[in-house]
């Protein structure tokens, strides 16, 4: 499996339920992904910054973003592939 580190802003198509964002649709490098699963959600602190961290996967590929709720950022963290 394949690990990179990216750290890039990306947009994100997000649905809101029960007090939870559920990313469903990432744009990066001019090329859309279909979220099918979110696999882990935890929160961080950076100084006094609370941020999101979602592992979340398509049909190959598996992603870490990050959302900062002070700015409204999304930024693609790592990529996790099988090729």
């Amino acid at each position: 499996m394949a690990h990179e580190v990216i750290n890039e802003p990306v947009d994100m198509l997000v649905a809101f339920r029960e007090n939870r964002v559920i990313p469903k649709r990432m744009m990066w490098n001019a090329r859309e992904y279909e979220i099918k699963s979110v696999n882990l959600v935890h929160t961080a602190r950076e100084g006094t910054k609370r941020v999101f961290y979602f592992s979340v996967s398509d049909l190959t590929n598996y992603f870490k973003l990050k959302l900062d709720p002070e700015f409204l950022e999304w930024r693609l963290i790592e990529t996790y592939t099988d090729g």
